[in-house]
């Protein structure tokens, strides 16, 4: 059962596609959810974190939100973050700076899945999209 959900957010696409699937996925009973961010500042990200308690707040969620430190690698700092609060699934978002056609995690997503011992689901920004046009073009559907 996924309990705790770790989400890593910043003000990209990517990160905002992963935070609307999160708490989509939070609204399943028992489940906890954890949006980190990683600054340079260590000062929390007010707009983002703003955003995404708007969303979770619109479907009866509450989730804890948390800004860390840019001290080490960011993907170390997310790892040890996900195995403190024991988390039971990472989520993040896929980054843009691919190529038409090329594969591109983005290296703090391909670090962490290289580390972990944690499942993780990487978002791409286009999710909704895609499930959209999936149902329009399924008989029945348009």
């Amino acid at each position: 059962m996924l309990n705790r959900i770790l989400v890593a957010v910043d003000d990209s696409a990517p990160a905002l596609a992963a935070a609307e699937l999160a708490i989509e996925l939070g609204r399943m009973p028992s489940t906890e959810l954890h949006f980190v961010t990683v600054t340079e500042t260590g000062r929390p990200p007010d707009a983002i974190f703003r955003h995404i308690a708007a969303m979770a707040a619109d479907r009866g969620l509450a989730p804890a939100f948390t800004a860390i430190h840019d001290g080490e690698q960011p993907f170390e700092l997310l790892l040890a973050a996900a195995r403190d609060w024991e988390a039971d699934l990472v989520i993040m978002g896929r980054s843009d700076k691919r190529r038409p056609g090329q594969p591109y995690v983005g290296s703090q997503t391909e670090h962490l899945l290289e580390f972990t011992d944690i499942p993780v689901l990487v978002v791409p920004t286009q999710v909704k999209h895609a499930r959209h046009a999936r149902s329009r073009s399924e008989p029945g559907h348009g």
